[in-house]
């Protein structure tokens, strides 16, 4: 259908095992698999996906698998609109041929690393306000305790060893929130391939340690943000940030290069978070140390 994009043909098991070695490794490991079928009510979205199940224990909250397609979020969307993606579910493709994060930037999506879109409870005020941050800080909670010790480079980037190694893209749309989560799980791009103001380095989950299979990485992930969700839930409504937020904060303390636009830029350090999710600074020339809150531009350090 023309404007609509496209989710690519349905996806098989053996699709995925030649797909890449860290498919390979789940197709066994988290059998049964199950397939989903929309039908022909849902137009341009009707095929067949695949539905990692598993032992019990395996993978909680359900994690629908795709083929090659335009973009994870694309077809998160599809399949919140027939009532088939509750809170925490998500979608992974293999590939994206549109994959996107933010100002629209395209993401390169080769097969191996993980593209997801995960159901993220939508919230009004400052819980909503502070929503990319607090994906970064549960799902940089969950890496670290995987072994890589990642943090957030606000507002919506992961750092792996002063690298960038994931972004985040928050959606909102008839009241309901995706995240569309990429992560260099073992291919980043090089340098001559980012964007020429490009704030750090890319890297890759691999280049730490070895990961476990995609969608068993991606559950673990999962099973750790709705924990890490509920803690950050039950602090503001204490009027506080869960301390977990705060310590996965990239850059705490330390001087940066802040450009609330393409011509306006200033030095400061990074004071810590606003309630509502913006960056407290402190000038570096203002004599009088006064805070200022940041709530929109990007960060590099000094």
């Amino acid at each position: 259908m023309d404007g609509q994009p496209d989710l690519g043909a349905p996806v098989s098991l053996a699709a995925l095992c030649a797909a890449h070695p860290l498919w390979a490794a789940d197709v066994e490991r988290l059998a049964p698999w199950r397939e989903v079928h929309l039908g022909p009510e849902t137009g341009p979205w009707a095929g067949t996906w695949l539905r990692a199940h598993g032992a019990a224990g395996q993978v909680a909250a359900p994690v629908f698998v795709i083929g090659e397609c335009d973009s994870s979020l694309d077809a998160a969307w599809a399949l919140a609109e027939t009532g088939a993606l509750p809170l925490f579910a998500s979608v992974v493709a293999v590939t994206q041929r549109q994959g996107r994060g933010q100002m629209r930037r395209a993401w390169s999506s080769p097969p191996g690393n993980l593209y997801a879109a995960l159901a993220w409870p939508t919230h009004q005020g400052d819980l909503g306000a502070m929503a990319p941050v607090l994906v970064g800080a549960c799902l940089a909670e969950g890496l670290a305790a995987l072994g890589y010790p990642t943090l957030v480079k606000w507002p919506n980037d992961l750092l792996l060893h002063e690298a960038k190694v994931a972004g985040i893209l928050l959606e909102e749309r008839a009241g309901r929130t995706l995240a569309g989560i990429g992560i260099n799980v073992v291919a980043a791009p090089d340098l001559a391939a980012l964007r020429r103001d490009h704030a750090v380095p890319a890297t890759t989950l691999a280049a730490n340690c070895a990961p476990p299979g995609l969608i068993t990485l991606w559950a673990g992930l999962v099973q750790s943000v709705q924990t890490c969700y509920r803690q950050c839930v039950t602090a503001s409504g204490s009027g506080k940030h869960s301390p977990l937020v705060v310590r996965r904060l990239a850059w705490l303390g330390r001087e940066v290069l802040v450009r609330e636009n393409e011509t306006d830029a200033f030095r400061a350090w990074i004071v810590g978070l606003a309630e509502d999710g913006g960056l407290r600074l402190r000038r570096a020339d203002d004599a009088h140390g006064m805070e200022l809150t940041l709530h929109s531009g990007s960060i590099s350090l000094l």
